[in-house]
Order: structure tokens, then C-alpha cells, then sequence
């Protein structure tokens, strides 16, 4: 089973306070938030978001050094010298 991240966790958070808990302003499409904690929820997303990003690329990057490090081991060691004579 595939668990959602914390991302989306908080995302779904802040729906709830927008829509579940927020204020109908009548005759309109607009709701009254509590602003703390909406801004609080941002807050977290911002920082969940930056370490699910940081984590990616550090998987990513240390991936890619791996490749690069099998494709160096499997060069001739003279590819790419020239033989001066």
C-alpha cells in the first residue's frame, strides 16, 4: 500500500479548514478562514514540499553519480589520452 505524503496530508488539511470550517459569506462563492491556522498549514506544506523536493534530488543526484561511476569503470583506461610518439 502506497501512503500519501505528508504533502498531501496537509493539503487535504487545509481543505478542511477552508470548507469544512470556514464561514460562508452569503451571497457569495467566499469563505472566512481562520488565518493562523491557514497560514500555519501553509507553512508546513512549504517545508514538507522542500524536503519531499530535497530528498528527490538527493535520490536523483546520487543516482546519476552511480551511472556516472559505472560508466567511467567500464571505459578503457586510455580512451581519451592521446599517444604522443
Amino acid at each position: 500500500m502506497i501512503e500519501r505524503s505528508d504533502a498531501m496530508k496537509i493539503m487535504d488539511q487545509l481543505e478542511a479548514q477552508m470548507m469544512k470550517k470556514g464561514w460562508p459569506v452569503p451571497l457569495t462563492p467566499f469563505y472566512l478562514v481562520d488565518q493562523e491556522k491557514v497560514v500555519m498549514l501553509l507553512d508546513q506544506l512549504r517545508v514538507c514540499l522542500q524536503d519531499e523536493m530535497d530528498a528527490r534530488f538527493i535520490k536523483a543526484f546520487s543516482s546519476a553519480s552511480e551511472a556516472e561511476a559505472l560508466l567511467y569503470q567500464k571505459k578503457p583506461k586510455n580512451q581519451g589520452k592521446e599517444r604522443s610518439h
